[in-house]
């Protein structure tokens, strides 16, 4: 393991996170499987307790874990690739850390999804003294337990092997998968057209529905939207590696997401990546409000308020992103008369 006193950071964030969400899980089991709002004895007073000390141990552990998750990118993206023999950015830094590298970044990601989920319902849930939502919640944060545990684990075996790597390619090995893919270009062009078709589609869709549900947030449920978002996400990384990556870099032949992350193009992944992440929790969220309204009418109001906020922020939030991705290149238009690949 590389001692970097980020990765100290990284560390300390997730085992207090860890022993938090652990603490509360422990609290939570009993609100899940014997919850009697109704009820007024002893019993049900000891596991209104428990439910508020896991809700509360579980906001302090969403807050550590995401922390560490953002130390955990930023090492990949920006600094631990110094430590690491031919490594110019976070591609030569996952190359090195192997499979477990990207394993760990997939459950940490589903780690803070579901936890987000359960932040969103505890939030409707803080609005009615009976607690409607209590039994729930507490069966979404326990649900998140596995996929902590596999990102723990990964993330420990993922920097273990970062220690005495042999020299990484690199983004030569970007290059190299340019070059031997030459064959499959048709192929590969028509993936990218359509995922690129798909993600400027689905930002006008996202951004239609966003705006419909700031109209009349009473008649959105989110389940088109969150399906959407969902397929606009993956679309639209495919097309930033693809497509607008190339702007910033202005070349054609280097498709890393991670060199968007470093200071020579002002860490913009960090806010393009951010922006599409923002937008798929909250059409989650828009969706789990939209399914509260509907299956528990006193929490109508505050619904309709988590669902009119998560609308604005996918609102905002897709225009930022529009900016940042398809920003650089009408500004090459403009500039050159030309797409970089030569097209009028």
């Amino acid at each position: 393991m590389i001692w970097h006193p980020l990765v100290w950071a990284f560390w300390v964030a997730a085992a207090t996170g860890g022993l938090l969400f652990a603490t509360g899980a422990v609290q939570a089991v009993s609100v899940m499987l014997d919850w009697t709002p109704m009820r007024a004895d002893i019993d049900q007073l000891l596991r209104e307790r428990h439910a508020e000390t896991a809700a509360l141990l579980a906001r302090w552990s969403l807050g550590c874990l995401t922390a560490a998750a953002l130390l955990g990118l930023i090492g990949i993206a920006g600094v631990w690739h110094r430590m690491v023999p031919g490594a110019m950015c976070g591609t030569g830094v996952l190359q090195a850390m192997g499979t477990d590298g990207s394993r760990a970044m997939i459950f940490w990601g589903l780690t803070l999804m579901v936890l987000y989920g359960w932040r969103v319902l505890d939030g409707l849930d803080s609005h009615h003294p009976q607690g409607v939502l209590t039994q729930v919640g507490a069966r979404v944060m326990l649900s998140a337990a596995p996929f902590l545990v596999l990102a723990l684990f990964f993330s420990w075996q993922a920097l273990m092997r970062v220690e005495n790597v042999p020299p990484v390619s690199c983004c030569a090995a970007v290059y190299d998968q340019v070059l031997t893919g030459a064959s499959e270009s048709a192929i590969i062009k028509s993936l990218v057209a359509v995922c690129l078709g798909f993600s400027l589609a689905g930002s006008v869709a996202l951004l239609a529905l966003a705006v419909s549900a700031i109209r009349a947030p009473n008649r959105t449920s989110g389940v088109t939207m969150a399906i959407i978002a969902t397929l606009w996400g993956i679309a639209a990384m495919v097309t930033v590696k693809q497509v607008w990556s190339a702007y910033y870099y202005q070349v054609l032949s280097h498709p890393c997401p991670w060199c968007l992350f470093l200071p020579d193009y002002h860490g913009a992944g960090f806010i393009i990546f951010g922006c599409m992440a923002v937008v798929v929790m909250e059409s989650i969220a828009l969706w789990l409000a939209g399914r509260t309204r509907g299956r528990h009418p006193v929490l109508t109001d505050p619904a309709d308020k988590r669902i009119l906020q998560s609308a604005w922020r996918i609102a905002i939030i897709l225009v930022v992103f529009t900016v940042l991705t398809a920003g650089p290149a009408i500004a090459w238009r403009l500039r050159t008369g030309t797409w970089l690949d030569g097209s009028f």
